[in-house]
């Protein structure tokens, strides 16, 4: 019997399921307050069934502030928002916490006007700013922060506190020798290291009482040179467990840390084994977290006891009714987190608010409500890409009848191959999601069908959403038509035979993700490796390159400085970082001349054969090069599909055009304008 939905103790209070959602910045506020749309965010994640809610992180003074739209603890000015919020949670009888985050080294003067501070004066990888070395009165100041913040959580009505001591934030940053070369009693010796983290905790207890839950979020692993490690982190979760820690929130790794941690690339629960070792050392509750975006996974993790419950938290900005559907076993209507961070984490980073590739409410809840049109229309949706399974989806909802025409043999548009290079398999779930809806919804499905005019004249709708999508671009190259010269759709769609030597064209997302398509044929299955490895017959390095990629040689030859520069800022460092261990080569800043078949028998260097091959010549540095394949990918990129527009337009009195046939756009792109296109009709 799964624990997943039985109650759990932490410290004096009783939560009602296993389920927490992690405190995560979601960029509605600027100036520290709880708003009106935080607390609509919140709301429809409290009726969805959630157990424990934790806000944040919060700032305990301004020079902690990491982020332009940090939650505020640092003044009283803050208590009747949060109050509100508190209020409003628990009529869902929900828990709810707020986390205490110092940014030390990580906040920016950008943001606070004031220079960060730390355990020693080593400056952030990133923000390049050298610190102030904390003193000791000015680490006791500190520390009151900590206690004064917690004491306006609780007389906000809060039920616990989180302290965050991981992910390289200033608590961290006095725990780790990776940034604390102190010689007084808060640094040398894990015990004194310790010192800063267990004061705050004992501070807090003693002012606050010891009936007022501490959470104490910590890095299993700090996953930076001289960073802590589990055995480490044990040794500091026994101690503050000692100093009055209710429960223990172990996530892994820093941000700065060049081991991913919020990808899609990750496998699920990679990270789950951290919070594992610590339940086996401690007697409080431990809080496993980190890429488990399915609660059967959750499930998993709770009955094979390695932790005592899962904190979630992208997973809940895609789907809040995702405890209750999951409870309910109606598992094709949840929305499964893709961990795409397209719409929350790179949106922070680009000073946007957070939404989501495919749950388009996320954020304007308030704003963005589903209701019935007061008039029954007949509209046809052109496209089954993802903005247009989303048109239809919102239409039908609505009560429209829809009825929705596909050129193609499935569902899906681009969003199909975007999904088959390894490590991206979660995309998918996109379009799962919307396919199986549309059919609940009676959606007529035409597949194989490409409208024209008469087809419109037949149906006779009420409305049109043309969702048309793009066409590979072609570039004017000569010799682009030359025999084994293909698009990045054919070797997705599996139509051509893949030579030994590959030159790709384009380097953008298409190229990336196409060179890594085709590395990955002909690797070992990890299951085998792992077999061969356990037996000694391969060693690690060896298990790691043969499951890593086959036997084809692969260059991408891209026009610009740089590869893969259409992903999103917490994704790009990644898909390089693939491309260089799947042994592709990358040549960029050139200019692609002319493609033509070689009748010399000319082969790349690597190629063993003498058959006849094909010479791409470019320009690169006012030098002219040439470099010979077996076959040739073209990945420039996509066009918008028009023609069929211009044909379209003025058929129907209302017409509505989205996606990648008015200009070519990001799935999330495609599928918000699916949804307004659907709330329009």
């Amino acid at each position: 019997m799964s624990e997943l939905f039985e109650p759990i103790n932490l410290g004096s209070i009783k939560v009602k399921n296993r389920l927490a959602m992690s405190a995560m910045d979601l960029g509605f506020t600027s100036d520290g307050s709880v708003n009106e749309r935080f607390i609509d965010f919140y709301v429809e994640r409290a009726r969805g069934g959630v157990g424990l809610i934790v806000i944040g992180g919060c700032y305990p003074e301004m020079n902690g502030k990491v982020w332009k739209s940090i939650i505020g603890l640092d003044k009283d000015d803050f208590i009747p928002g949060l109050k509100k919020f508190a209020d409003t949670m628990h009529k869902y009888d929900v828990k709810v916490a707020a986390q205490l985050l110092h940014g030390g080294r990580s906040a920016s003067s950008f943001f606070t006007k004031m220079r960060p501070v730390s355990a020693s004066s080593l400056a952030h990888v990133n923000i390049k700013q050298a610190p102030h070395a904390l003193t000791i009165p000015e680490i006791k100041r500190v520390i009151k922060g900590f206690v004064d913040a917690t004491m306006r959580l609780k007389k906000a009505g809060f039920d616990a506190v989180e302290i965050h001591g991981g992910m390289g934030y200033l608590i961290n940053q006095f725990l780790t020798r990776a940034t604390n070369e102190r010689r007084d009693r808060y640094g040398g010796s894990l015990k004194n290291r310790i010192n800063f983290a267990r004061e705050i905790v004992i501070a807090i207890k003693d002012k606050i009482g010891k009936n007022f839950p501490i959470i104490f979020r910590l890095s299993g692993d700090d996953f930076v040179d001289n960073g802590l490690k589990i055995d480490e982190s044990i040794e500091i979760a026994k101690e503050l467990e000692k100093a009055g820690v209710d429960a223990f929130n172990i996530s892994p790794g820093w941000h700065e840390s060049r081991t991913p941690i919020m990808l899609m690339s990750i496998p699920r629960m990679s990270y789950i084994f951290l919070a594992e070792k610590m339940k086996d050392q401690l007697q409080v509750p431990v809080i496993g977290s980190v890429r488990v975006n399915d609660l059967a996974l959750a499930e998993e993790i709770l009955d094979n006891g390695q932790s005592d419950m899962v904190s979630i938290g992208r997973p809940l900005i895609v789907d809040p009714e995702l405890p209750k559907k999951y409870k309910k076993k109606q598992f094709e209507d949840i929305r499964r987190c893709i961990a795409c961070n397209q719409g929350c984490f790179d949106s922070l980073l680009n000073f946007k608010s957070v939404s989501c590739i495919y749950n388009v409410r996320a954020g304007r809840e308030r704003e963005l409500k589903i209701r019935k049109a007061k008039k029954m229309k007949r509209v046809m949706v052109i496209g089954g890409g993802p903005g247009g399974l989303e048109a239809a989806r919102v239409a039908a909802l609505r009560g429209h009848e829809v009825h929705l025409y596909e050129k193609n043999s499935v569902l899906g548009g681009q969003l199909r191959y975007a999904y088959l290079p390894p490590g991206r398999g979660e995309i998918e779930n996109v379009i799962t999601f919307l396919e199986a809806q549309i059919k609940k919804l009676n959606v007529k499905i035409q597949l194989h069908k490409k409208v024209d005019t008469k087809e419109i004249k037949n149906l006779k709708p009420d409305a049109v959403i043309a969702a048309i999508g793009g066409s590979p671009i072609i570039p004017p190259i000569p010799g682009i038509r030359e025999k084994n010269v293909v698009v990045a759709e054919d070797i997705f769609d599996n139509r051509v035979k893949i030579g030994k030597d590959v030159v790709i064209i384009g380097g953008g997302t298409i190229g990336c993700e196409v060179a890594l398509h085709i590395a990955k044929m002909g690797a070992m299955n990890p299951e085998v490796a792992c077999y061969l490895l356990r037996n000694g017959v391969i060693s690690g390095d060896e298990a790691v390159a043969y499951t890593s990629r086959g036997k084809r040689n692969i260059t991408i030859l891209e026009m610009k400085n740089k590869i893969g520069g259409a992903f999103g800022i917490s994704t790009r460092w990644v898909i390089i970082k693939q491309v260089k261990d799947a042994g592709v080569e990358c040549m960029n800043g050139l200019h692609v001349k002319e493609i033509k078949t070689s009748k010399n028998g000319k082969r790349s260097s690597k190629a063993k054969s003498q058959d006849t091959k094909i010479c791409v010549t470019f320009e690169k540095e006012e030098k002219v090069n040439s470099i010979y394949a077996d076959t040739v990918v073209i990945a420039v990129g996509y066009k918008p599909n028009q023609d069929l527009l211009r044909k379209l337009d003025g058929t129907v009195d209302e017409f509505y055009t989205i996606g990648d046939c008015v200009t070519v756009r990001t799935a999330l792109e495609a599928i918000h304008e699916g949804f307004e296109a659907g709330l329009k009709v």
